[in-house]
């Protein structure tokens, strides 16, 4: 007789963690045991920058911007968070705290997970620590990559690696409600928000995008990609 899930079992999440698959059911009972949800607002922080990481958080529904606090209080948006990604650090295995800010872009679900459970799983499970390995060094190559384009490339390249990140990595369409507004755009471009605005009637005038307050869609893809390439 088959058993039944019920709704906030791990198990039976939408949204789950790719890397879960490698569970056994008893290992993504332990999980569902050591869990919780809370709900947050446009705006309101999930995890602020210098706190414990006494757990690894999975959004359920919604998104939110994953940042660094610089000097003087000018901000870096590093990454979008959407569900199905884990949301953890460095600091989980180093000095067990947060080293960026994660904050609600849209209404959030968020899910909790005991740190010290996830830590367990590691020498429990092979194929999960080689998955949560993997996933760590892909977003490390992202983050390697970003460095290089906020550091050389010119301001009209960094915003088409913005959209074009936007299209292909958090939308997965060409057409898209961008959640970013100008100043947020500027922060994860790193260049002044008139700049943006500047530049999207640049890449309007070109014919590469259409764009309003709240939603831009790609009508050149190659050529926005070449604008990303040349810096």
């Amino acid at each position: 007789m088959e058993k039944l899930i019920a709704e906030n079992d791990c198990r039976a999440c939408m949204h789950r963690w790719e890397n879960f698959k490698t569970l056994t059911d008893e290992q993504k009972q332990l999980i569902s045991e050591h869990r919780y949800e809370a709900n947050f607002k446009p705006g309101e922080i999930i995890f602020k920058k210098g706190s414990p990481t006494s757990s690894v958080i999975f959004l359920v529904s919604g998104m939110a911007k994953v940042f660094l606090e610089g000097l003087d209080g000018k901000n870096i948006i590093i990454s979008i968070a959407k569900p199905g990604m884990m949301i953890s650090g460095p600091g989980t295995y180093g000095d067990l705290r947060h080293h960026f800010t994660l904050t609600a872009l849209t209404n959030v679900k968020a899910c909790f997970i005991d740190m010290l459970v996830m830590k367990q799983l590691v020498h429990l499970n092979s194929s999960y620590a080689e998955g949560l390995i993997s996933d760590i060094s892909k977003k490390s190559l992202l983050m390697y990559y970003k460095l290089i384009g906020l550091t050389q490339k010119k301001m009209p390249g960094r915003l088409a690696d913005a959209i074009l990140y936007l299209a292909n990595q958090i939308y997965e369409s060409d057409e898209f409600d961008i959640i970013l507004n100008r100043q947020e755009l500027g922060e994860f471009t790193n260049m002044a928000k008139e700049s943006v605005i500047r530049i999207l009637k640049d890449f309007e005038d070109d014919g590469l995008i259409t764009s309003n307050c709240s939603r831009i869609k790609i009508l050149d893809k190659p050529k926005l990609q070449r604008v990303s390439e040349n810096g």
